[in-house]
Order: C-alpha cells, then structure tokens, then sequence
C-alpha cells in the first residue's frame, strides 16, 4: 500500500468545506502527486482537494459534469484524481454512506488504482482541542473499510501543527471565502477550482504566529 502524504491546502479545504455547511452533507475530489521513493515505494501527496456539493450528492449528471472539469484542471496543474472526500450532516455520523462509497468507486475505477476516500470527524473539530479529524477509507475486500490505525502506520499530514491551524481559520471564518461547485453553478464567478483566497488567509495567519 502507498504513503499518503495530505498537504496544507487540501486538508484546510476539507475541513473549512464541512465547516461552512455544518447542516449539510458535503463532499468534493481529491488531487495528488504521485513520486516514487529509492526503494521503489509509491509515496502519494494529496495536493488539493476540490469542493464539489452540499445540496446534490449522489450519482447525478451534475457529478459528470463536475468530475470532468476537475479532471481537466487536474491536468493542467499536472496533478491526477486520488480520491473522494465526504463529511456527514450529523456530527456523530462517522460511517461513509453508501452514496459516498459508489462516488468513491467510481473514481477507484475510471482515475486511479490507488484511490482513497477520507471522511471528516464533526466531533475532532473541537476549538480547545483540535485532532486530526479525517478518517481515511481505503478499498479492501471488495468493499470501503475505515482505515483506524492510519496516521500510525501509512497516513500523514505534511505539518502536525495543521489541526490547530485549521481550527483558527475556522475561528476567523475563513470558510466564508471557500466555493464548491453547486455554488459556482449559482454564480459562474466564483472559483471553485483554486479557492486561493481561503489559501492565502490561512498561510498568512500561520506567518504572522510565528
């Protein structure tokens, strides 16, 4: 199994998207550099992450529509599709739905062989107390399986002062400038793709901490 290595932005983006619709279902795409380490071992950098819904989240045209311009971006950027990401509307709901799965699957079957699914913990993200609030899925035995021993084994955030980064964003409502595609598709100005803005917000307050 390859090393996940998942960055700044796309851990911010997670968890500011969940955090902007904290009554909604949300989910969004996963992008990753894949490198190759010297001993032949695949280490995958998720890149970014892509906020897709919070009103549609099943398998519906829109998600076509969706999946086929992040593919295009994803190209651009030389990045590639990786995975799927997910946080329920009930805080303590902490299973991948079934809907959740089969959007997973897809994206195991038509992008990427080493496709992962991360599901966002409601209850980690506590202000006082901040944890790494993701659970990765990976697909094993024919099915998706939480993956409980992950950030001991194969899983990594790139900085572990992330979650209390993450938590001051969210204190400073920094999920205000984050856009997902159903509300681009409500005002084509807004930039789903990149979201630089909830980016640059959260890098400048971590340089001005330090």
């Amino acid at each position: 199994m390859p090393e996940y290595i998942i960055n700044k932005e796309a851990y911010l983006k997670i968890i500011l998207h969940a955090c902007k619709y904290p009554s909604s279902t949300v989910n969004g795409v996963l992008l990753a550099q894949e490198e190759v380490g010297n001993d032949d071992s695949n280490k995958i950098i998720i890149a970014d992450a892509i906020p897709l819904f919070h009103h549609w989240n099943t398998l519906t045209p829109m998600l076509e529509v969706g999946l086929q311009q992040i593919e295009i971006y994803a190209e651009r950027n030389k990045l590639n599709i990786i995975g799927y990401y997910h946080a329920n509307e009930r805080v303590d709901d902490n299973k991948l739905p079934p809907f959740g799965q089969k959007i997973a699957s897809k994206i195991l079957e038509n992008f990427n062989i080493n496709a992962i699914s991360l599901l966002v913990q409601n209850s980690k993200l506590s202000p006082e107390n901040p944890e790494i609030a993701i659970m990765p899925y990976i697909f094993k035995e024919n099915q998706w399986r939480p993956d409980t021993k992950a950030f001991s084994s194969n899983f990594a955030l790139d900085n572990n002062d992330l979650p209390k980064l993450v938590s001051s964003s969210i204190c400073k409502k920094h999920f205000e400038y984050l856009y997902d595609f159903d509300e681009h598709l409500e005002n084509i100005e807004l930039d789903w793709l990149n979201n630089i803005k909830v980016v640059e917000l959260a890098f400048e307050q971590n340089s001005k901490t330090k």
